[in-house]
């Protein structure tokens, strides 16, 4: 482990490389990703997962991990789940990772960034491991996004409302989207073919299957809203793509 360390040292001190050998150069000490899956993509308020709760979705996405992984649980020393509209979420991550498997030995935690949430969880799992606190970890990122949203119950303090950058952080992300078309003069039909674009890509993914390896089926329970039946249904596909989507028809 000493001659590896020293080598991972050695090879900082060479001269740097850039480009794509500077990212795929392997070192000793590389934090790696070895596994990437997610749960299906679904609609809020109306989709496959409308009924399902977030400690439901957590636990069963780690079971799945955990299983297609093949990783003994033991290993795993820490998880962290990335999430904005759930104030109990570390007590959610916790008592699902206990149920799937995961033994009270690893620390479980949540963090909050809003939209790069997840990712802010992916970055303090690695920067633990890298640092030498763990060797293994689990990041996750998790909405329920029929659930509600996050806006703020009532206003900040007077004080607080002094500063106008402080008072902006109260607009809703629709209103923020629209300053950001207006000051970088992005057109609607700029935004408009874009999307077009991009659903006609996602269809295309979606057809030719590219995004099957990456899901991991979820079995739950879905309400009717007319009639009250519960029905059991497993999701397989993301139900956002829309397809034969055009710029016309948008």
């Amino acid at each position: 482990m000493a001659s590896e360390r020293l080598n991972s040292i050695l090879s900082h001190l060479s001269p740097s490389k850039s480009g794509l050998p500077a990212i795929t150069q392997k070192n000793p000490d590389d934090v790696v990703i070895t596994l990437a899956v997610r749960t299906p993509l679904a609609k809020g308020f109306k989709g496959g997962l409308k009924d399902t709760k977030l400690d439901y979705l957590v636990y069963s996405l780690l079971k799945k991990v955990i299983d297609k992984s093949n990783i003994d649980p033991q290993m795993v020393e820490d998880i962290c789940l990335g999430n904005v509209n759930d104030g109990k979420a570390a007590y959610i991550v916790r008592a699902a990772a206990l149920a799937a498997g995961i033994p009270n030995t690893a620390a479980a935690s949540s963090v909050n960034r809003f939209c790069s949430s997840g990712l802010k969880a992916t970055q303090d799992i690695a920067n633990q491991i890298s640092l030498g606190n763990i060797d293994v970890g689990i990041a996750i990122g998790a909405e329920m996004m029929s659930a509600g949203g996050d806006r703020l119950a009532s206003p900040f303090h007077e004080e607080i409302l002094q500063s106008q950058d402080a008072a902006d952080c109260m607009q809703p992300m629709g209103q923020t989207s629209e300053n950001v078309g207006k000051d970088f003069e992005i057109s609607r039909e700029a935004q408009d073919r874009f999307a077009a674009e991009s659903y006609q890509r996602a269809e295309r993914a979606q057809k030719e299957g590219w995004f099957d390896d990456e899901i991991v089926p979820i079995t739950t329970k879905v309400i009717d809203p007319k009639s009250g039946e519960e029905r059991q249904v497993t999701l397989t596909k993301d139900e956002g793509p829309r397809w034969g989507t055009t710029f016309e028809s948008l």
